[in-house]
């Protein structure tokens, strides 16, 4: 039996970023960028003003000028005549419009007196003053976007505002997904009862909407098998014979009569397929029998390699472990350069009982409050038995906690791991003025 951190270092080192392609950058959210963006030209492109004013000489300044025309964002200056400021001459402007030839910069509206045809300004003018010069936001050849970057909303409009097309990104990765097990059923299908012997199937549902939110839209469903080894082993085959990257089941990896998954990955029931199983039992609760195992075609030994999850079937221990060691899996394909979950530190709402035998990752949600503003508090989830799935609700992180007699005390500062989206945490502290140093 392994440790979890030694779980997720091999599964780390058997994954790869995926090969890249271009893809218009609006569609890239969500992407890995492959290769760096460079800009391809600078921003602003030409000199532009910071205010609605007017663009003067500033050697004329102080005094009285000439209003001989107007640039305005997207209508700069034109005429038949001469368009540039010559001494004497000023033009109005608006926020974001060129400034004209000749002049170097520009004066606040609120600055200035018109009188008809003329401006008088009363105050000397630095040149340059609110003027952005070329290249102010965006110099030509900066790279807007490094490789590595996970693109969001604000990337997307760093490479618009360059006038980019498209955007070298990582390939996602294909995931097919497979629940196992005579008990399931699908809603509708049967009344789960003792007559039936049927439960209703949460695990492939859940884990298909973990993987989209994990950024993976490719998944391919393969329903859910019955415990015979060789209807397993055709539904691991298709998975590979349909090229996904990963595989990721749930239920038959325990020590019961009839969990044959790890002889089927291992290529012991047909299918056309073999396998290596890198790890299948882990130092953890819940998740223990969680199963690592690589598996490729038996007639093509030097083909892809497809990454094979089998989550034990309790749908609390496969939503944890899928956390823990197939979202980072996903990441490092997609080309994360950091794909581990993210930790945290929290204090401990209540005194918790330690697991003697294994560490716990121990299911909580987070508040920030004003006594404890550095460090947020994390509320237990509940009863942290495997079979219930509502002590995943509202989950936003998993406490580390450590195997052993005793327990943790209330107050206690203990390491956590993200799984939730903390920006809509429970939080809501005061705002701060904060001491300014002059």
């Amino acid at each position: 039996m392994i440790s979890m951190n030694e779980a997720v270092d091999r599964v780390i080192s058997r994954a790869h970023p995926l090969p890249q392609e271009s893809v218009a950058f609006v569609d890239a959210v969500g992407r890995v960028v492959a290769e760096d963006f460079v800009a391809p030209r600078p921003h602003p492109p030409f000199a532009a003003s910071v205010m609605d004013g007017y663009a003067v000489r500033s050697a004329d300044c102080p005094g009285v000028m000439t209003l001989i025309g107007a640039s305005r964002a997207g209508a700069p200056m034109r005429g038949s005549g001469n368009t540039s400021i010559q001494p004497g001459q000023c033009a109005y402007i608006t926020t974001g419009a060129p400034l004209p030839p000749g002049a170097d910069a520009v004066v606040p509206s609120e600055e200035c007196r018109v009188d008809g045809g003329t401006v008088s300004i009363d105050a000397n003018v630095d040149a340059g003053k609110w003027v952005r010069p070329v290249g102010f936001d965006i110099k030509a050849g900066e790279t807007l976007v490094p490789a590595g970057s996970l693109v969001g909303a604000h990337e997307v409009g760093i490479v618009a505002a360059a006038g980019g097309g498209e955007i070298c990104v990582h390939r996602k990765p294909k995931l097919a997904l497979l629940s196992t097990g005579d008990e399931l059923a699908e809603a509708g299908e049967v009344e789960p009862d003792a007559s039936s012997g049927r439960i209703y199937d949460a695990n492939r549902p859940m884990l298909a909407a973990l993987a989209k939110t994990s950024g993976v839209d490719d998944v391919l469903d393969l329903g859910r098998a019955v415990d015979d080894p060789g209807a397993l082993a055709s539904l691991v085959a298709r998975a590979h014979a349909e090229g996904c990257d990963v595989l990721v089941t749930s239920g038959g990896v325990s020590e019961g009569d009839r969990d044959y998954l790890k002889e089927v990955l291992l290529g012991e029931h047909g299918g056309g397929i073999e396998g290596e199983v890198h790890f299948g039992r882990v130092m953890m609760k819940p998740g223990k029998p969680l199963t690592f195992a690589e598996v490729q075609s038996k007639t093509d030994c030097g083909g892809n390699k497809m990454l094979v999850f089998a989550l034990p079937g309790n749908p609390v221990s496969a939503a944890v472990t899928f956390h823990l060691v197939v979202v980072p899996t996903l990441r490092r394909m997609m080309g994360w350069r950091d794909p581990r979950l993210r930790r945290v530190h929290v204090v401990v709402s209540s005194d918790l009982k330690l697991d003697p035998e294994r560490p716990e990752y121990h299911r909580a949600t987070l508040d920030w409050q004003e006594h404890t503003r550095h460090l947020p508090a994390a509320h237990s989830t509940g009863k942290q038995v495997s079979s219930r799935l509502t002590s995943m609700r509202g989950a936003e992180v998993l406490m580390e906690l450590p195997r052993g007699p005793g327990m943790v005390a209330k107050g206690t500062v203990v390491s956590a791991l993200v799984i939730g989206n903390l920006s809509s945490a429970s939080v809501q502290l005061p705002a701060i003025s904060p001491e300014v140093v002059r």
